[in-house]
């Protein structure tokens, strides 16, 4: 077999070999490096967004706890004058009582009077019109005394 022998030129082979993968490596490290920018930049841009996400819910969640803690304060408050109130309400039902109690006994007080008296009041007109007359008066506070107290009764039930 014959052997054939080829002339290369090393020099121009290297040289355009050299280039290209020179350039290429720059274009493949220009790709990387900016890939590689876009995410780092994704990611700081990631974290800043989490950031003010969350900073706006802390700030929401402080908003309603001064909120919840105004409310409470002012339920507080309201409770403490309810218990005020229903305590005024209980020494009035107390006092009606004890008054209630007096007309009672001054009614039943005058009506053993009558009883007693039997027959000498039916021969004095004007005594007996008296009588009368303080009797309704009495019925008619007796009555007013009632009502007052079923109203309070009734207050102190909503309370």
């Amino acid at each position: 077999m014959e052997q054939i022998y080829y002339e290369t030129n090393s020099s121009l082979a290297r040289a355009k070999s050299d280039a290209r993968p020179k350039k290429r490596r720059i274009v493949i490290w220009a790709v990387r490096t900016g890939v590689l920018l876009i995410w780092i930049a994704v990611g700081v841009s990631c974290f800043y967004l989490a950031r003010y996400y969350i900073n706006d819910i802390q700030g929401q969640l402080d908003r309603m706890a001064e909120t919840n803690r105004a409310e409470v304060i002012q339920l507080n408050e309201k409770m403490t004058t309810m218990q005020t109130a229903l305590d005024e309400h209980r020494e009035r039902a107390e006092v009606l009582q004890t008054q209630f109690a007096a007309v009672e006994s001054e009614l039943s007080a005058v009506k053993e009077e009558m009883s007693l008296a039997g027959d000498s009041l039916s021969t004095t007109a004007q005594t007996k019109q008296a009588l009368n007359n303080r009797i309704n008066d009495l019925s008619k506070e007796l009555a007013n005394l009632r009502t007052l107290i079923k109203k309070l009764e009734e207050a102190a039930r909503v309370y």
